[in-house]
């Protein structure tokens, strides 16, 4: 099995096809596809598409920003407890 870069034109990518594959699935590669000199693809795991979804979900959801940005002004001025302290309060063992 030879090492495959990380860009590739189009044809390299179609003979290494599974090659490809086997390299995202197994050790998380990603690869961009050329075609005639230009970028066309990029090959990546799937894992990183649905986090990237997942977060492009949270960004476009304006109040669950408005409670991150309020939670993380709130850290920074110490209000808030630890979980010590909160199984403490509650007795919780």
């Amino acid at each position: 099995m030879n090492v495959l870069s990380g860009t590739l034109p189009a044809n390299i990518a179609r003979a290494n096809f599974y090659q490809i594959l086997e390299e995202v699935g197994d050790n998380l590669r990603r690869f961009i596809i050329t075609h005639r000199g230009k970028t066309r693809a990029v090959v990546m795991p799937i894992e990183d598409v649905e986090a990237w979804e997942e977060t492009l979900e949270i960004l476009s959801d304006k109040k669950l920003m408005r409670d991150i940005k309020k939670s993380q002004i709130d850290y920074k001025k110490g209000n808030f407890i630890t979980l010590d302290n909160l199984t403490k309060k509650y007795n919780i063992n």
